[in-house]
């Protein structure tokens, strides 16, 4: 062999040792660096880098690589790489070159696009989780080749088309989860062939539409069916009696009607019914009894008549049982009491009779009872002394006479008592007052009698005290100033005399205190100006003498001032002035004195009603009264006031003036607001006269023929039913093609980014399934995202990374000097409890120390006000639908929610669209709940924005 041989062959064996050749990677290992082509950081501080950090080409084979599992022939079998972010805009083709691969988990990768056919390539395909993403487009047909496939996951993304019916291929399919998207169309019955499904999921796809396949009642091994939050229809087939291994049916918040099948009684490992929220009627089926492992049986909100039926004392693994609001009769079943671990039993809202059964004290896990609003009678068992856990008790609304059981000392984890408007007698037991967790005592509209006890100062955790509408007589304990958590105090329309004690000055987080109509006497303690919270104040209709604090001027935050038919005498402080927040002053019917004072004027923020009547003021009416221009009502009638009413031509928003009984002279302004007021308004000034231009007499004051007065609307609002005010209100708007100018904040900018402070630390606290971050909603404040402002913020449309559609309103920034605005709080406590297919669905807030968001869901087609100003046509049963929503919403709010809730801000702008023209109410910041203290920090806010102060506000 020559040497030149031997060099060819040393050179070809030390080629083969190259490293080179040795590191190749394989071609399974190049598909998988195609997922990294887009953007990934290997030097970013994440989860995500700690993954694919090994992920390189300077090995031969991907088998070592985090998240990669290879078969014993070195080919990728399974992909899983959740939580990282590959911002792919489409899956790189050289993906599907992965053909041993039967795992793909790409769960939450910030992938966007659509799903390719090519996915059908993956014939041994086990599972395929592409959720949490925002991909589009529809779920490919392709996918029903897999005939391997377990496990599909592509919930929570943007797929929208229909469901393929392709996937009844899918014979070995054990999971379905198609949910949270926007798909539509109908369930394929041909899903009913999947006979290995365990769980169903395709909630949250709004447009779905149809009726539930009664085919589906043949997958005996489905474990969850879950369709809630879906346009789906029809009744809930009987065939599902036959799911023998079902233990979860979720099929709320949908249109679905009809009875609920008795055969579901036959689902035996049924844990968790939730049918809430529907359209269904007829009786609560006996058969559901023989659910012995249910926990969570929720039926509220529906149309369900006929008896709570006993047999459901059989379901003994009962923990939350929920029939409220519905329209169910006959009395509460004695049986119930055999639910030893029941938690939670809310009856509510029904047309419930009888006596509470005595034997609901041996369901000794209670810790919540909700009874409120039915047609109970008898009285309160002393049994109930014996719930040991209980912390919820509500009674509200009934007809339950007798005393208050002293046994309810007993209950040491209470919180939460309501006993109000029913036919309570006697005095209120010692023991409730030492209650240390008590915060909510509620025994408004009673006949209750006797002094309140000094005891009360033991409550130390009492938030909400309200005892009005009672017979309570004897002084007012000093001892109360020590409660100092106290909120809310209300002593009205009872018997108590002597003097206000001043230590209510003590409890210097007080917003509310009402002891209005009672016998209290003395001069009004001037130390009530140190309650620097204070919102509302009413001591009208008593027998306070003196004058009026000048204290009072110190109350900042004051919403309302309410001093009406005492004895006062004296001027009206100057220090009012700085009551630059108050909605409403009454000072009427007292015996006070001297010209009205210029800075009356100044009060800008008056808005709703000035009562200064049945006074002793005399003089000229200042020439500040002008700038009072958004006050909606003004009563000076019956003073000695004279000279002319000139200035009061400038007061643009007056829905009613009565200026009565008074010297007043020369001619009436011939404003447009003026022109609708009637001789009523005018009465007993023989100086006054008619004006044809305002300046000059033309004719003494005749009967005027023109509109009702604002008062005549007034009663006749106030006798009609909410739902038929609601009704002809909408009608009235959707007909009326008058722009109204949008309202805006003096002196806000839409965006706040610079002057405000978005570091953290942040709250964030979802009430709904979110799948963001802060930083993602923080992202997405900006200019160009926002969809709409308003009086108490700005709107922002927020996309979420999974292609999620949000709606972000950050509320307006105060004066730096000034506490956070009240109405995120009032937002955050009435959306969090309130549920109703036309109220729109409060997703969670996030605050920091300067910012507040609240998060909602996006409602995709605009709001009323954008719908009347387009050129669209509506046709007449587009305009019922909208209608009838609103109202049926409203209706909800007034008559169904516990406490009830007033809006207080209905209009164009706060009734949302959806793309079937739903109706939805938005923007519950100036609501304001009735009959509870429990949120009363939305009470005594505006009641309204300008232009839409309803007349029933007046008196609110």
């Amino acid at each position: 062999m020559t040497t030149l041989s031997y060099f060819f062959i040393i050179f070809f064996f030390l080629s083969c040792l190259s490293p080179r050749r040795v590191n190749s990677l394989s071609s399974d290992g190049k598909a998988l660096l195609s997922l990294l082509k887009a953007t990934y950081d290997p030097y970013a501080k994440s989860s995500s880098s700690f993954v694919l950090s090994s992920w390189n080409a300077s090995t031969s084979t991907p088998c070592s690589w985090q998240g990669i599992s290879c078969s014993p022939q070195q080919r990728v079998i399974s992909v899983s790489i959740p939580n990282t972010f590959l911002n792919l805009s489409c899956f790189p083709f050289e993906l599907f070159s992965l053909s041993s691969l039967q795992l793909l988990n790409l769960s939450s990768t910030n992938i966007s696009g659509s799903i390719p056919s090519s996915f059908g390539l993956f014939t041994h395909l086990r599972l395929l989780d592409l959720s949490s993403n925002s991909l589009s487009g529809p779920v490919p047909s392709e996918l029903g080749g897999l005939t391997s496939l377990q496990f599909l996951f592509l919930n929570s993304n943007r797929l929208s088309g229909r469901i393929p019916y392709q996937l009844a291929n899918l014979s070995s399919l054990e999971i379905l989860c198609l949910q949270d998207n926007l798909l539509n169309g109908s369930i394929p019955k041909d899903l009913g062939l999947l006979v290995s499904l365990q769980q169903f999921r395709i909630g949250g796809n709004l447009e779905l539409s149809g009726e539930i396949p009664a085919e589906l009642g043949m997958l005996t091994n489905l474990t969850t069916f879950g369709v809630a939050a879906t346009g789906l229809s029809g009744v809930i087939p009987h065939t599902f009696g036959s799911l023998i291994s079902l233990q979860t049916l979720a099929v709320y918040d949908t249109e679905v009607f009809g009875s609920i099948p008795p055969e579901l009684g036959m689902c035996s490992e049924l844990r968790n019914l939730y049918l809430h929220m529907n359209k269904l009627t007829g009786p609560i089926p006996r058969q559901l009894g023989k659910l012995q492992k249910i926990t969570s049986l929720l039926l509220w909100g529906n149309s369900l008549t006929g008896p709570v039926p006993a047999e459901l004392s059989n379901c003994s693994s009962l923990v939350v049982l929920d029939v409220s609001a519905n329209d169910l009769s006959g009395e509460i079943p004695g049986d119930l009491g055999k639910l030893e671990v029941l938690e939670q039993l809310h009856l509510s809202d029904n047309a419930l009779s009888g006596a509470i059964p005595m034997q609901l004290s041996n369901c000794s896990s209670l810790t919540a009872l909700q009874l409120d609003k039915n047609l109970l009678s008898g009285t309160i068992p002393e049994q109930v002394g014996e719930l040991k856990y209980l912390q919820i008790f509500l009674l509200w609304g009934n007809s339950v006479s007798g005393t208050i059981p002293a046994a309810f000392g007993n209950c040491t984890e209470l919180y939460s008592l309501d006993l109000s408007r029913n036919n309570l007698s006697g005095s209120i037991p010692e023991e409730i007052f030492s209650l240390k967790k008590l915060s909510r005592l509620l025994l408004l509209g009673n006949s209750l009698m006797g002094r309140l006890s000094p005891s009360v100062a033991k409550c130390q955790s009492l938030v909400r005290l309200r005892l009005g509408e009672n017979q309570f007589s004897g002084p007012i304990p000093e001892e109360i100033g020590q409660l100092q958590n106290l909120v809310f105090l209300d002593l009205y329309m009872n018997h108590f005399s002597g003097e206000l004690p001043s230590e209510i000055a003590n409890i210097t987080v007080l917003e509310l205190l009402d002891v209005h109509n009672n016998y209290l006497t003395r001069e009004i303690p001037s130390s009530l100006g140190e309650l620097v919270n204070l919102e509302q104040l009413d001591l009208s209709k008593n027998s306070f003498t003196g004058e009026i604090p000048w204290s009072f001027g110190n109350l900042s935050y004051l919403n309302k001032l309410i001093l009406s038919n005492n004895l006062l005498t004296g001027p009206i402080p100057k220090s009012f002035s700085n009551l630059q927040k108050l909605t409403l002053l009454d000072l009427s019917s007292n015996s006070l004195s001297g010209a009205i004072s210029p800075e009356i004027g100044y009060m800008t923020s008056l808005t709703i009603s000035l009562d200064l009547s049945s006074n002793r003021f005399t003089g000229e009416l200042p020439e500040t009264l002008s700038g009072l221009t958004l006050l909606q009502s003004l009563d000076i009638s019956h003073n000695m006031l004279s000279g002319r009413i000139t200035t009061l031509s400038l007061l643009s928003s007056l829905a009613t003036l009565n200026v009565s009984y008074n010297n007043f002279s020369g001619p009436i302004p011939v404003t447009p607001s003026f022109r609708t007021l009637t001789s009523n308004s005018f009465l007993e000034n023989s100086l006054l006269c008619e004006s044809i231009d305002g300046f000059t007499c033309s004719a003494h004051i005749t009967r005027r023929n023109g509109l009702k007065s604002a008062k005549s609307i007034a009663l006749v609002a106030v006798i009609l039913t909410s739902v038929a005010i609601t009704i002809v209100a909408m009608w009235y708007l959707l007909t009326r093609k008058h722009r109204y100018e949008f309202e805006k904040s003096p002196g806000m900018s839409v965006s706040a980014m610079g002057t405000e402070d978005f570091s953290y630390p942040w709250t964030f606290i979802p009430f709904q399934k979110l799948n963001c971050t802060v930083d993602n909603i923080l992202d997405c404040l900006k200019d160009e995202n926002i969809i709409g402002k308003g009086c108490s913020g700005v709107v922002y449309r927020a996309e979420m990374p999974n292609g999620e559609l949000i709606a972000v309103k950050k509320l307006w920034k105060t004066k730096k000097d000034e506490e956070p605005v009240d109405s995120f709080t009032a937002e955050i406590q009435i959306l969090g409890h309130i549920r109703h297919r036309n109220i729109v669905k409060f997703l969670g807030y996030c605050s920091n120390k300067s910012v507040k968001l609240l998060l909602y869901n996006y409602i995709s087609n605009g709001n009323l006000q954008l719908l009347l100003q387009s050129n669209r046509n509506l046709n007449w049963e587009t305009r019922y639908k909208i209608a009838v929503g609103s109202a049926q919403g409203l209706a909800y709010l007034h008559h169904d929610c516990v406490p009830a809730i007033l809006h207080r801000d209905v209009k164009c702008n706060n009734i949302l669209l959806d793309s079937k023209f739903e109706a939805y109410l938005a923007d519950f910041g100036l609501a304001k709940l009735m009959n509870s203290p429990n949120y009363h920090q939305a009470m005594s806010r505006v009641a309204g924005s300008y232009g839409y102060i309803a007349p029933g506000n007046y008196a609110s």
